[in-house]
């Protein structure tokens, strides 16, 4: 698309984003603008389901409404950075330039003026240029003070667009790591793969919590909590800063460890093993001790795997032959 052209759609969709938040009466904040503009362009079709379907019942679009649809469907992407908030930043730094030049002008041009007003005042027979002089004076101050003003609102705007990218990086980085644990979750794991050469000696283990639901279902979901959380730390504090700790789901972990082979890796897949084993947990309302607790982990490593997802099958299967073969052991694939 010409370039002429690509930019007339995006003011029409930025003038109907405009029309669209002064008709709902929602301030043009960066993040109801980012919003409403992917709405309006249909860059998004969950989130433009989402406001259609409201619209349809006849409902409200408000401030949090749309705060949660930021969160929802734009808060980890880097499209909106590119798309909405990039331009808009460029546009706004340059019109800011532009009237700091003005600014600049209008104050060269009021010196200029002050020394003919000096000159005409020590003249006689000059009061016409005088009067003019004095209209020129008002019509540059005013005009300065307006674009000063105009500066002001533009400066604080490129202030809460900045303020949106950090909460859009904070968001992204948010969407990567496990809420109950801290670990890395399987979108995390794939973010932080993709920076990772498959080449060279990699282990992979699958660890598991055993009998898991019986200590849900003995002692609800806040005590099993506690316990994903004790055993996520444990995990964590058994493997290096290269290593990648990960929650894979409800009771299930998976650690990548880098340039490591299998006898290292079966070292740590035990240690953690025991620690988890030594745990003694007590449930502090009623002070009753939980049964003991245990792990059965999966270990593999590359070489003969393909890929990523390959060596983690193979952990997956050897986990699986760990449970069969009892619980509470490590099993190398």
């Amino acid at each position: 698309m010409p370039f002429e052209e690509n930019y007339q759609v995006t003011s029409n969709f930025s003038e109907l984003t405009h029309d669209f938040l002064s008709s709902h009466l929602i301030a043009p904040t960066p993040v109801n603008y980012a919003v409403i503009y992917l709405y309006i362009s249909n860059e998004n079709e969950l989130l433009g389901a989402a406001i259609d379907k409201k619209l349809h019942q006849g409902e409200l679009i408000t401030v949090d409404f749309i705060a949660d649809l930021f969160k929802r469907y734009i808060s980890f992407s880097e499209r909106i950075e590119n798309t909405v908030l990039s331009p808009f930043e460029q546009t706004l730094s340059n019109t800011l330039d532009q009237i700091t030049r003005q600014v600049s002008n209008e104050e060269k041009a009021t010196k200029s003026l002050q020394k003919l007003d000096k000159i005409l005042t020590n003249t006689e027979n000059h009061q016409s240029l005088e009067q003019i002089v004095g209209y020129l004076f008002n019509t540059i101050n005013n005009t300065k003070a307006q674009h000063q003003a105009l500066s002001l609102e533009l400066s604080t705007t490129q202030q809460e667009i900045s303020q949106l990218k950090d909460k859009l990086a904070y968001s992204r980085q948010e969407a990567l790591v496990d809420s109950l644990t801290g670990l890395l979750n399987r979108r995390g794991c794939d973010d932080k793969l993709q920076a990772l050469s498959f080449a060279g000696t990699h282990s992979s283990l699958a660890i598991d919590i055993d009998h898991f639901k019986k200590i849900n279902d003995s002692f609800g979901h806040f005590v099993g909590d506690k316990v994903i959380q004790r055993i996520a730390k444990t995990i964590k504090s058994h493997v290096s800063e290269q290593d990648l700790a990960v929650r894979y789901g409800g009771e299930e972990f998976l650690v990548v460890m880098t340039n490591k082979s299998i006898p290292e890796a079966k070292k740590v897949a035990e240690n953690i093993r025991l620690s988890v084993a030594k745990m003694k947990l007590i449930q502090k309302e009623t002070n009753t001790l939980l049964p003991p607790i245990s792990v059965s982990i999966g270990i593999a490593q590359s070489g003969d795997t393909p890929n990523w997802t390959s060596l983690f099958e193979q952990a997956d299967d050897a986990l699986y032959k760990a449970k069969n073969s009892g619980r509470n052991c490590c099993i190398c694939a």
